[in-house]
């Protein structure tokens, strides 16, 4: 999906990188969601019935915070612990940035809502959502992509091994994310294109 959207801005077909982008969001959405049953069913991790439980929440956001939180509770008391309640915190921010509002985008593009997003009634334009469905490119779902899976490492550690592989890997791979986060600030569309057609004319 990645070198078909590459081909189609070197191309300048605004069309197919615009249906193709959408695409890559769900593909993205679908990454999550896959990664997240994957977590939440890891051997020996959370007990039948705190699989119930994180299952039973309202949206796949809210099985997220509550999958955290019930890992969380296997290492300490966040709220009589800070270093834990800063890990939660962030961790907590990172689930709002990169899952909760691309799900957003994913609800509406995948009920057929390309180009104007709808309120929850169908009943007028919700301008914010569809501002934000506009604006996605390739650079931020790309940027999405990434972020997930230092997400996924740090989770899956705290899971698999609440007292010693979170603690062994915690800052490692928190320190990797938000390097790449100050990496990536800079990347825009316009440097993609800018890098992709300067590739295809050496080519040529």
């Amino acid at each position: 999906m990645n070198m078909d959207i590459n081909h189609y801005l070197i191309q300048n077909d605004s069309y197919q990188v615009s249906i193709k982008t959408k695409l890559y969001s769900l593909l993205y959405s679908a990454l999550s969601e896959a990664q997240f049953i994957q977590i939440l069913h890891t051997p020996n991790g959370f007990m039948y019935s705190e699989i119930l439980k994180i299952q039973k929440e309202r949206s796949i956001v809210d099985s997220w915070h509550l999958m955290l939180d019930l890992a969380l509770n296997k290492v300490g008391d966040w709220n009589n612990n800070e270093d834990l309640r800063k890990r939660r915190y962030r961790l907590k921010e990172i689930i709002n940035e990169y899952i909760e509002k691309p799900q957003i985008l994913r609800n509406k593009i995948a009920h057929g809502q390309w180009i104007h997003a709808l309120n929850s009634n169908n009943t007028a334009e919700n301008q914010e959502i569809t501002s934000s469905i506009n604006e996605l490119n390739v650079v931020i779902i790309s940027i999405w992509f990434e972020v997930h899976q230092y997400l996924c490492y740090i989770i899956r550690d705290l899971v698999q091994s609440p007292k010693k592989g979170f603690h062994n890997n915690y800052w490692k791979n928190m320190i990797d994310l938000e390097n790449f986060l100050q990496r990536s600030n800079n990347w825009t569309l316009e440097k993609r294109i800018e890098s992709l057609k300067m590739k295809y004319n050496n080519r040529k």
